[in-house]
């Protein structure tokens, strides 16, 4: 049994050393994003919300009734590793792309099934791979646009609006 405990974990412990090797530990975040524009490798742009505290991550894609081809969510984390994500309360199917640091992808898991509001937990789907961040896009949108493992994303944040001037307080 001990066999075949280290046999399934070898693949992910190599994967998980890959992601240190040659890549910073996290991907850089400028302050105040909130949206990325993602460019896959054959042009096409994805504008993703950004998931960075453990709130937004938490809640993701749940309980969205649609999601736009051009649309995502791009959860980055702190620290690199296994990344577990399950689809409870999310009523869209997603593709789940799991990314290093450096937006090379290390694994694609195509069209995750939704969710029903009635469905037991037990039978919820999961999905898990080690990552520095991941990129939900609607299902279908990775094999529509031929995603591999080992193809690299680019990434550019938007300029947030300039916050408007203080107005002076009315006498």
């Amino acid at each position: 049994m001990n066999r075949l405990k280290s046999l399934f974990l070898l693949p992910l412990l190599l994967c998980a050393a890959d992601l240190s090797a040659g890549a910073p530990a996290s991907l850089r975040v400028p302050e105040g994003a909130s949206v990325a524009e993602l460019r896959l490798p054959d042009g096409f742009r994805i504008t993703a919300e950004l998931a960075l505290t453990p709130e937004q991550q938490e809640r993701g894609l749940m309980f969205r009734r649609r999601l736009p081809a051009d649309r995502g969510m791009l959860f980055v984390f702190s620290d690199p590793g296994v990344k577990y994500f399950w689809m409870k309360n999310t009523f869209i199917d997603l593709d789940m792309v799991f990314l290093d640091s450096g937006l090379k992808i290390v694994r694609i898991f195509h069209r995750v099934p939704r969710s029903t509001a009635d469905q037991p937990e037990s039978e919820v789907a999961r999905a898990s791979s080690p990552a520095s961040c991941v990129l939900e896009l609607a299902g279908g949108t990775a094999r529509a646009h031929r995603l591999q493992p080992g193809m690299t994303l680019k990434i550019s944040f938007p300029k947030p609006p300039p916050r408007p001037a203080a107005r002076p307080a009315k006498k």
